[in-house]
């Protein structure tokens, strides 16, 4: 059974190495004697799985959630109808924080069907700590290999680009500078060539004045250039057009594990309760309440408290202190975090 919340890790209880049902069974039944339901409840609830695959109902699998092996098990056997709820209790005592009642343990307990089950032939599908000690002593046995780490300017792509940039105009002007030929001089066949007596130096005079030439760049090139690059420019205004939009829905990906949103929000709360910085929880909630707020105000962030006070006063009619206590002042205890919030959802329903 895995209890895999990665969000919730750090409140989480570390990852059981699971055995066979029996022994979880054993060991829910001597917590449910000395009064600890939750640890009951989370013994018993593994007991049930480790027996769902013990009898071969259910795959042995690690990365199971216990509300896919609820489901998983509702959707393989009939009787499994009262597994969903116990899943739901089994999350909120874990990763919640939440004390486990005896009912709840007595309600699985009756639901249990499947922990007495025949011994596993081979252990759940995980890597135990013989297998990761051989794997550890076979890497120590090889020769250890150093790899080469490329320098970070070859990783760069910025580099790789700016250089097929640089080599496209080499070639680009290289094309330019070599579509036409220059006039032959050379004189026709079988034709001697003449001798003409050297002439005298004249004055320098001004060049002479062609006029503007009537051809272009694109009637020297050849038609096979032209026709191409007019190709090549379609297709690439293509590309771009079709990079450049999504087209139809979002396409979800397949996530390692899923966890809903009510979870991880019953977890994070869960966290904030052990972690018992109240002045910390003050704060979140305080943040999210003036973030609503401002637009309606006509404030900013930079605000000084005291015009926050004053605007929230005149539109509430509320004594200023208590808003200030509510807003900014230092929280040390539970009594004062549950007074400020429900304090703040007084003052937005009256903004708001």
């Amino acid at each position: 059974m895995n209890e895999t919340h990665d969000t919730l890790s750090a409140g989480a209880p570390p990852e059981p190495a699971l055995g066979p049902a029996a022994t979880h069974l054993a060991a829910a039944e001597d917590a449910a004697r000395r009064g600890d339901f939750g640890a009951a409840l989370r013994e018993r609830y593994r007991a049930v799985t480790r027996g769902l695959e013990q009898r071969g109902i259910l795959d042995e699998e690690r990365a199971r959630t216990a509300r896919e092996t609820a489901r998983d098990a509702t959707a393989a056997v009939r009787d499994a109808g009262e597994l969903p709820s116990a899943a739901h209790s089994f999350d909120e005592v874990v990763y919640g924080g939440r004390h486990a009642t005896e009912a709840e343990y007595r309600q699985l307990e009756q639901a249990d069907r499947y922990s007495i089950a025949p011994p596993p032939k081979d252990g759940p599908v995980d890597i135990t700590e013989q297998r990761k000690t051989r794997k550890t002593k076979a890497r120590k046995d090889k020769p250890a290999r150093e790899r080469r780490e490329l320098p970070e300017l070859l990783k760069d792509w910025r580099l790789w680009t700016a250089l097929v940039a640089l080599l496209a105009v080499i070639a680009l002007v290289y094309v330019l500078t070599h579509l036409g030929h220059a006039p032959s001089t050379s004189h026709p066949p079988n034709t001697p060539p003449t001798h003409q007596p050297t002439p005298t130096r004249e004055p320098d005079l001004p060049p002479p004045n062609f006029g503007a030439g009537d051809d272009s760049i694109f009637q020297r090139m050849p038609h096979w250039l032209a026709f191409g690059g007019l190709q090549f420019l379609i297709a690439w205004i293509a590309v771009l057009w079709w990079r450049g939009r999504r087209r139809g829905a979002i396409v979800s990906e397949p996530l390692p594990v899923e966890a809903p949103a009510h979870e991880l929000l019953a977890g994070q709360a869960g966290l904030y309760r052990k972690s018992r910085d109240h002045d910390h929880v003050a704060a979140k909630l305080r943040a999210a309440a003036l973030r609503r707020l401002r637009p309606v105000l006509g404030v900013t962030a930079d605000t000084p408290a005291e015009l926050v006070v004053a605007a929230l006063g005149a539109r509430t009619g509320a004594d200023p202190a208590v808003l200030r206590a509510a807003l900014y002042d230092p929280v040390t205890d539970r009594a004062t975090l549950e007074l400020v919030a429900a304090q703040l959802e007084w003052i937005e329903a009256e903004v708001l």
